[in-house]
């Protein structure tokens, strides 16, 4: 029963076999100033408040119920594609049969003079030079790091974008580095290798990931993550060494976060078309192709 000095006309609001959820329902009505009582009825466990609290009472307790009630809010899951593996098999094949065809002059012809990159590319208009300088390396151990994490950085982009569409977007993000890197270095500059390309799929994995989580409710802090991960990334591999590229890192990272922020934009349900992936694949190919013939004609 209510204690002596309980006023006398009390309400039932609540009602439970558990003195605990009494207690919990009574901990909610204090913190809105309401006064409240435990007492037991017929074997359960009734709390009880001053009839002219009872509709204020059982609105908050309402409210908060219903609050409980609400499910949390779950991300959505990026969709992942199958044969992931597929575009990092070709890019390393390509790779190897440059490098080969270089390092053996095949053909006769001079592939590191005829497909570098240079600051005279804007006078020359050789602009195939920005395709064909990524398939280029310096000796095994820069072919070797290049294969390492483009393979693995174009595995990931391919299981969120599929491997046509991920491989041509790493490609033409590399080219818009390149470029952009050849009308800042000096005529007389050249440069090669594939960490455009590398550092293109950086960029294009964290702007994509970023746009995905501006979608969601996230807190800024997770929303920026994959930006600021990516940057640090950029920051960490990418300006290092006596004969590194670091305008070329830079640019390929910037054209890469263009890219993924305008294929995050995109419904994901666009890039299940097996015809858009196999076309985005051939285009690719085709691509380099033409570059190299351009620059061995």
């Amino acid at each position: 029963m209510p204690p002596e000095e309980a006023p006398s006309n009390l309400v039932e609001v609540f009602r439970s076999l558990r003195m605990p959820d009494c207690d919990q329902q009574t901990l909610i009505l204090s913190a809105v100033g309401i006064h409240s009582w435990t007492v037991v009825r017929g074997g359960m466990f009734v709390v009880v408040v001053p009839e002219e609290s009872a509709d204020l009472a059982r609105h908050h307790l309402t409210a908060v119920a219903r609050e409980a009630t609400v499910p949390l809010h779950v991300p959505k899951q990026p969709k992942v594609h199958p044969r992931a593996w597929t575009g990092s098999i070709v890019y390393a094949l390509v790779m190897i049969a440059v490098a080969y065809a270089a390092g053996s002059g095949l053909f006769g012809f001079d592939w590191l003079e005829a497909g570098a990159l240079n600051g005279a590319i804007p006078a020359t208009h050789e602009w195939w030079r920005v395709v064909t300088a990524l398939t280029l390396h310096a000796d095994v151990g820069h072919l070797l790091s290049n294969l390492a994490f483009g393979t693995v950085l174009g595995y990931l982009a391919s299981r969120a974008l599929g491997s046509g569409v991920a491989w041509a977007s790493i490609l033409i993000g590399a080219m818009m580095g390149n470029a952009l890197d050849a009308l800042w270095m000096p005529e007389q500059q050249s440069s090669i290798g594939a960490s455009t390309a590398v550092f293109a799929t950086l960029g294009i994995l964290s702007a994509y990931a970023w746009v995905l989580e501006t979608a969601t409710n996230l807190r800024w802090a997770r929303r920026l993550g994959p930006l600021i991960a990516g940057v640090i990334l950029l920051g960490f591999l990418g300006a290092g060494g006596e004969r590194t590229d670091v305008v070329a890192h830079v640019t390929g990272f910037v054209s890469g976060c263009v890219l993924g922020a305008l294929l995050g934009k995109i419904p994901e349900q666009r890039f299940d078309s097996r015809g858009l992936q196999l076309t985005s694949g051939a285009l690719s190919l085709a691509t380099l192709a033409a570059a190299w013939l351009l620059a061995l004609h």
